[in-house]
């Protein structure tokens, strides 16, 4: 039996949690949620790090881009913590806020071995036509130009959730799954495997979202720069201001409903924009699916949003996406589709469980072999 403390920085919070896992079976001992903006980040990691008890076995820490080198779990040391440094500039939100925790539980727990697991990794194995841009071969492999793909670990998190909730392996799941939150992806999972996803070379690709603009004609930046704007204003404004937040005042889609239903034209167009991409997403995914497979909300927006659920499902009726209004307005995990349309579900996206098995697997193991797969 393997006692694991999992810790996942996100944009939006810090969650933690202690973990006993025993042959592939999980227990949980203690699970807790601070939000960045409540609290301090020193606040909140102290806090975090003084409710684990000893003793530990290991310490997994969730990082958002692993580039090329990392596409299983690594044991940190001070080559990969270099390398996870050398690589904030492509996710400046996430990787720079992971290693300040990574140091702080160091420091902590000095002697109980820590663990990196990427958000990359679970799309590493993405065909080709799906990772590689259209740029020269030249210029993307002088800079690692590539779609890496994000959000990993929930996604991996959904296929599972997927397999428990219908009695399948997960290696039989097929699906476009929806991580709605802080951050927005969709992946296409083709037995149970990523084959396609919205997010590219950083975690700004993609979908629309709550402060994130997603996917954006790229001259739009070199407009930007001969405007006069520095390359750091044009990232926070990208990164930071945009999404529901620049077009309509909020990052909070309750906030926008309730704008919306007040008569707020900016609310209404934001929240018509957020969901029109991701209808043309998913439908897109369906079709790289062969239009089989079900479909999974994820994240605290595709969880706890009824109503953004209902837009976009309305949007791919030509799917044969239908809800069952009574089970969408419970927002309880589960099926949430019409008997006789396609299988529509909502789930609870568990990021810490995943990491707690995947590094138990390489506790067991004895080397780093595993990556942290669905379904283990």
């Amino acid at each position: 039996m393997y006692r694991i403390a999992v810790l996942n920085a996100g944009t939006a919070t810090l969650k933690a949690a202690v973990m006993q896992v025993d042959d592939g079976r999980i227990a949980e001992e203690r699970r807790e949620q601070y939000d960045w903006m409540q609290a301090s980040e020193d606040q909140a990691v102290a806090a975090v790090l003084a409710g684990i008890d000893a003793p530990i076995d290991a310490v997994a820490h969730r990082v958002v881009h692993g580039g090329s080198s990392f596409t299983k779990p690594e044991r940190l040391d001070s080559a990969v913590l270099e390398e996870i440094e050398r690589l904030i500039p492509l996710a400046p939100l996430h990787n720079a806020r992971a290693l300040e925790l990574i140091r702080a539980a160091n420091a902590a727990f000095p002697d109980v071995p820590a663990f990196a697991l990427f958000d990359t990794t679970f799309h590493a194995q993405r065909p080709p036509e799906s990772a590689q841009y259209a740029l020269s071969v030249e210029l993307a492999d002088r800079f690692e130009l590539r779609r890496y793909g994000f959000h990993g670990l929930a996604h991996a998190s959904l296929v599972d959730a997927l397999a428990e909730s219908t009695g399948q392996e997960t290696a039989d799941i097929t699906a476009v799954t929806l991580q709605l939150g802080s951050g927005c992806s969709a992946c296409a999972v083709s037995n149970g495997r990523s084959i396609e996803t919205s997010m590219g070379y950083t975690p700004l690709e993609g979908l629309a979202m709550p402060r994130r603009s997603g996917d954006i004609d790229p001259a739009i930046v070199l407009r930007l720069i001969r405007a006069g704007l520095a390359p750091d204003a044009i990232e926070r404004e990208l990164t930071e201001r945009s999404g529901l937040l620049g077009m309509a005042g909020s990052a909070d889609v309750r906030e926008l409903l309730r704008a919306e239903a007040r008569g707020d034209e900016r609310a209404r167009l934001a929240l018509a924009i957020f969901v029109r991409r991701i209808v043309m997403t998913a439908g897109a995914y369906l079709t790289l699916l062969d239009g089989r497979g079900m479909l999974a909300f994820g994240g605290g927006i595709g969880t706890h949003s009824p109503e953004i659920r209902r837009r976009i499902s309305t949007g791919l009726a030509t799917w044969n996406v239908e809800l069952d209004e009574a089970r969408n307005e419970a927002n309880v995990p589960g099926p949430i589709s019409k008997a006789g349309s396609r299988d529509v579900y909502v789930l609870r996206t568990d990021e810490e469980s995943i990491m707690a098995l995947a590094i138990a697997r390489v506790l067991r193991d004895g080397a780093t072999a595993a990556a942290p797969e669905c379904g283990s």
